[in-house]
């Protein structure tokens, strides 16, 4: 992990415009430099660089952060990656990480090794021994090349029980060949090979460090994967098949391709498809949905069209949309995989199944017309549900609204109840509280908020003096946006705040969504002119609205308990109601 110290060092040496400016033909505007963003498409310019405050941000598409956060974005780096550019150009060196527990890094390091020396036994296995012209001919009937194989670093596990232990034993220890999960205890204090008589696919980290294996059988005997277990360097849910090898390609075509298998990868790859990764099981996690955020914001899905293949690809498009991705679907001809479509029918026909992949509305609103009758009241409306409860995941509000706009017109709906269904939907993720239904926000209360919550955060990060007020008077539930409520929670609960806005960033460094959001914060208030009053207004709005929240609340119970005949909890109910008018009344007064 790279100091706080050197970024602050790193961030102090470099102007922010003219690392932009390199880039983006950038235009003076008062204090500030404007441009036609480099993100997406405009006719006048809306990208705003703040020297300054060392940030910058679009007013048209939202983009924003500090000068790492640039980097990472425009020119696909991730954090590291971004700081070691700006690092060089600013002339300060990058302290080496220093590891706190030198025992697990000497554990780790002998975990590396034994995977390492059994990496290079399984090819060893593959290219020299005898026994595996069976496996190098099945390779081969599976259209690799001898470039391929090797590229992927693929071996062979011999059929004896003991082959890799009894081979290794002299340069790692028993105990660390364990823990690798390479070998497995037997009877009477012995060992046997976890893979025997497969195939084997090394899982390589982002560094390309062999870190697990896969192994496959040639037959039709089960299990057909074997897979290493999870150790202190390998965790299957963070790491992805064939990244190493397809990271920069990934980079320069803007997009990545998910799939389900090795062999999908390798194929893929081998037909020119570089930019390919597989989740290791078809279920993909939050940190594989980052690991490829690091590298791109699209992504395609892959997956078989069996019932099985549709399940994963529904989870992913949901993992991947949360993760603030863009996300398509391909869709082979039944009964085909990647690797086996290109083979059947070349690499023409795949890139035109990529050409033709459905956009996540498109998908989904097909799926559910396959499930539900769209033709009756109740199908359209259980149609309408299921988008609605996906649509919440997307963070793209103006990606959103269009969806939202096309879904009315899709079923014959109103775009208002849409609307109305997906305030309620936002409402329902909440915790539910007893005795309390969940209550729709008006439009407006929600928007008004919205717009006080971002001036807040902009001030609070602006002026120590109003954060330590705010910690008086607010807690992190006061914030409804979640980006927001995350850097709320910072902010109001951290020990030893940082005293700098780019001390603030640095909380967020690989969090481009989090940097984004404060950037956007911090130009809000920036628009502001009377500050101290702005600030006194965002903290009487959040009051208001929180009275009139709680106040439809309680005229809700008040008519469930009526519906009930439950008069002590009626007049409880009517005494907290009046109670809370008089709160209400007060704060008008304030304002």
């Amino acid at each position: 992990m790279i100091p706080e110290t050197t970024l602050n060092q790193i961030q102090e040496r470099v102007n922010i415009a003219e690392i932009i400016g390199a880039r983006v033909d950038l235009k003076r505007a008062g204090k500030n430099f404007k441009a036609n963003c480099p993100f997406h498409q405009e006719k006048s310019p809306s990208f705003m660089v703040n020297p300054d405050k060392q940030i910058f941000h679009c007013f048209g598409c939202g983009v924003g952060g500090n000068v790492f956060t640039f980097l990472m974005k425009f020119e696909k780096k991730d954090f590291r990656e971004a700081v070691e550019v700006l690092a060089n150009h600013a002339g300060v060196e990058i302290p080496k990480d220093k590891v706190v527990d030198a025992a697990k890094e000497a554990r780790q390091n002998e975990l590396i090794k034994a995977h390492r020396l059994a990496c290079e036994f399984y090819q060893n296995v593959l290219w020299k021994d005898k026994v595996s012209e069976r496996v190098k001919a099945y390779l081969k009937s599976r259209g690799l090349t001898e470039e391929t194989i090797k590229d992927f670093q693929i071996g062979f596990a011999p059929e004896a029980w003991e082959a890799l232990g009894t081979a290794l034993k002299k340069d790692v220890p028993e105990k660390i060949l364990e823990k690798s999960g390479l070998i497995l205890p037997g009877k009477e204090g012995k060992y046997y090979d976890r893979f025997r008589k497969r195939i084997i696919f090394p899982i390589l980290d982002s560094k390309g460090v062999c870190v697990a294996f896969g192994g496959r059988v040639l037959d039709d005997s089960q299990p057909k994967y074997l897979n290493s277990p999870e150790t202190e360097i390998y965790s299957k849910g963070r790491q992805l098949y064939g990244l190493y090898q397809a990271r920069s390609v990934i980079r320069g075509e803007d997009f990545v391709i998910v799939v389900e298998g090795y062999m999908d990868v390798i194929g893929c790859h081998q037909a020119g498809v570089r930019n390919v990764v597989a989740s290791l099981g078809t279920a993909l996690t939050s940190d594989q949905a980052r690991l490829m955020k690091r590298h791109t914001s699209n992504a395609y899905i892959l997956y078989d069209a069996d019932a099985a293949g549709e399940t994963a690809t529904l989870r992913g498009l949901e993992i991947l949309l949360e993760e603030g991705m863009e996300v398509k679907i391909v869709r082979l001809a039944d009964g085909y995989d990647p690797d086996s479509f290109i083979l059947k029918f070349g690499i023409p026909a795949f890139r035109e199944a990529l050409n033709g992949a459905k956009n996540l509305f498109e998908y989904k609103v097909a799926l559910l017309k396959t499930k539900f009758a769209s033709n009756t009241v109740e199908g359209r409306v259980k149609i309408a549900n299921e988008m609605v409860a996906l649509f919440s995941k997307v963070k793209n509000e103006i990606l959103r609204a269009a969806w939202t706009q096309e879904l009315a017109k899709e079923l014959g709906l109103s775009e208002a109840a849409l609307k109305m269904e997906m305030e309620k939907t936002g409402a329902s993720e909440k915790p539910a509280q007893p005795f309390q239904p969940q209550i729709q926000i008006r439009p407006a209360v929600t928007g008004e908020i919205r717009t006080a919550e971002k001036i807040l955060i902009g001030l609070l990060l602006e002026r120590k003096d109003f954060l330590l007020k705010a910690r008086e008077f607010l807690t992190v539930e006061d914030f409804r946006h979640p980006a927001l409520r995350k850097i709320a929670q910072e902010m109001l609960l951290s020990v030893e705040p940082p005293t700098s806005l780019s001390g603030w960033m640095g909380l967020f460094r690989e969090d481009i969504e989090s940097a984004e959001m404060m950037a956007m914060a911090v130009a809000e208030a920036e628009k502001v002119s009377f500050k101290d009053k702005a600030f006194e207004d965002c903290l009487l709005w959040i009051e208001k609205t929180k009275i009139e929240v709680r106040r439809e609340q309680l005229q809700a119970q008040i008519v469930d308990a009526q519906r009930i005949g439950d008069r002590n909890r009626i007049h409880q109910l009517l005494q907290d109601f009046s109670e809370l008018n008089r709160g209400m009344k007060k704060s008008h007064e304030k304002k």
